[in-house]
């Protein structure tokens, strides 16, 4: 029983490191092509393959069916039921992709765009060539064989757009070059997969088992709220036509890029942790305060640099094409913080067996997004920005006191944990805004330039705050916590955390831990 505890955190930590480095490729790659790509098509291709991309990915949740999943959970899965749902699933591809084809004129009417008519007809061909690797995915999830997604994941994004993408787009392909990336990814990705594991593609006529379609229905319906809650604000800013909506798209891409990539590294990490230790409830809480604490320390002060210096972070990145893009930055750097916390909150109760907790918040909310979303498109797409950070709010606030309340957790211990971590956020961004004033008056230096070095600046700060004096970013009882496990941690990282939060009297550890962890 004393080891558990260890287990789990090395673990968790062991599964931390690898997904932070994949992740962290993947971001880095994804965010440098579309700002090269960016700055070379501008607003209006961005805002057509965008609209392209929501409806074909709403569509993929119904070829999906929940099936996949269903694989995965199973205790043993037949070759035949591999076959059928294969076959399911190609099926319901074909006839998902020949009805928005069909669709695609009247869609195009009502943003008012008719070319955009033709980019959703050849990104509709984009779901089926997804279709045909989602059995090898699942079947590799099965397996636990992730490295192999991640490189199918990359690699295929990698030759589709560095390799199709860019040079289509210098040779004046516009949105086009846009399409040919997107479906050349697809298609070498469900190749990818395939070739890793092979399963039979003969046809099996019928329907799954009925415990795998209820299951199917279940994942369905979690799954169209996630989907409501990443693309509701999209499809409203649509309503103001495809230049608006690359640039509303092309904004929320940028702010969402990093904290995705930090919070998918955690997501699959926090929950399986918390599965194997639920009956360990201080252990559990401990882990819930402090990934929000460190989560929130980080992410606060890169958006708040984000928030305070957008002019130069834009014109710096994506060039003048894009300076409308400027006033949402504000709402979406402050919404960031907590989406980033919010995402931590689900897998951590689905991990103690309780998804509906997770679910009914995120629903109740997505139906308030619905309404107002549409009613801030109204005036602008500043406006739908705005209303992001509300619901973005509400999102938080919503699944956080289901979640608060399976822990016992009071929100007069967070509160003050997160207030805390946004006003060192709040003087961290405003030592980036005095440099890059700095930079701009006297130096006179260039958006380029000045994003540079502040960047550096930024970055060299933070790393030495976090070796140093890491309490002002993640708080004492994180740290706390990283010592108790600082076995896991790279060793010089673990002697720097013993300097900073050196272990005090057993007996006083026994009296004053309430988490837990001290021992």
């Amino acid at each position: 029983m004393t080891h558990e505890p260890r287990s789990i955190a090395a673990s968790a930590l062991a599964g931390i490191r690898w997904n932070i480095v994949g992740g962290a490729v993947a971001s880095l790659c994804s965010l440098t092509i579309g700002i090269v790509l960016a700055r070379m098509l501008g607003p209006k291709p961005y805002g057509q393959v965008i609209l392209a991309s929501t409806l074909y990915g709403f569509a993929q949740l119904f070829v999906d069916g929940g099936f996949s999943q269903a694989l995965i959970q199973k205790a043993a899965v037949s070759e035949q039921e591999v076959r059928r749902t294969f076959t399911v699933q190609i099926a319901c591809a074909v006839a998902t992709t020949c009805l928005v084809s069909l669709c695609a004129s009247w869609i195009a009417r009502r943003v008012g765009d008719p070319s955009v008519a033709h980019v959703i007809q050849a990104m509709s061909w984009t779901i089926i060539l997804q279709s045909f690797g989602l059995v090898s995915a699942a079947l590799l999830r099965r397996q636990m064989r992730f490295r192999i997604l991640q490189y199918a994941a990359l690699g295929s994004y990698l030759c589709g757009y560095l390799f199709i993408g860019i040079p289509l787009a210098r040779a004046g392909a516009g949105v086009w070059s846009l399409v040919a990336a997107c479906l050349c990814q697809s298609l070498l990705n469900a190749i990818l997969l395939y070739a890793a594991v092979r399963h039979s593609v003969m046809p099996s006529i019928g329907l799954p088992e009925r415990s795998t379609s209820v299951f199917g229905g279940t994942i369905i319906a979690s799954n169209l709220v996630n989907w409501g809650h990443a693309n509701l604000d999209n499809l409203a800013a649509a309503q103001l036509g495809p230049i608006a909506l690359g640039l509303y798209g092309r904004a929320c891409n940028f702010a969402y890029q990093p904290v995705n990539a930090a919070v998918t590294a955690l997501q699959s990490v926090l929950m399986s942790s918390t599965a194997r230790a639920q009956q360990q409830h201080e252990r559990v809480r401990s882990l819930a305060l402090s990934a929000m604490a460190i989560v929130f320390g980080i992410l606060a002060c890169a958006y708040a640099v984000l928030a305070l210096m957008p002019e130069t972070t834009i014109a710096g990145l994506f060039g003048d094409k894009w300076l409308a893009v400027i006033p949402l930055m504000v709402p979406l750097a402050l919404a960031m913080p907590i989406y980033g916390v919010h995402c931590l909150l689900g897998p951590i109760v689905c991990g103690l067996g309780k998804p509906a907790l997770e679910f009914w918040p995120q629903a109740i909310s997505c139906c308030l997004a619905l309404a107002a979303f549409f009613a801030a498109a109204r005036f602008s797409i500043l406006a739908v920005a705005w209303t992001l950070l509300g619901i973005t709010l509400i999102r938080f606030g919503l699944t956080a006191s289901f979640a608060f309340r399976l822990l016992h957790i009071s929100w007069s211990r967070v509160l003050p944990l997160l207030a805390k971590r946004a006003a060192f956020a709040a003087a961290f961004g405003g030592l980036a805004w005095t440099a890059d004033q700095i930079l701009r008056v006297p130096f006179h230096l260039a958006p380029g330039p000045r994003l540079l070095l502040v960047s550096l600046l930024c970055a060299t700060l933070l790393g030495v705050t976090i070796w140093s004096a890491g309490e002002l970013i993640f708080g004492r009882d994180a740290l706390t916590f990283l010592r108790a496990y600082a076995q896991h941690l790279p060793p010089r990282y673990a002697r720097q955390i013993r300097v900073q939060m050196p272990p005090r009297p057993s007996h006083v550890a026994a009296q004053s831990s309430p988490t837990g962890v001290a021992g």
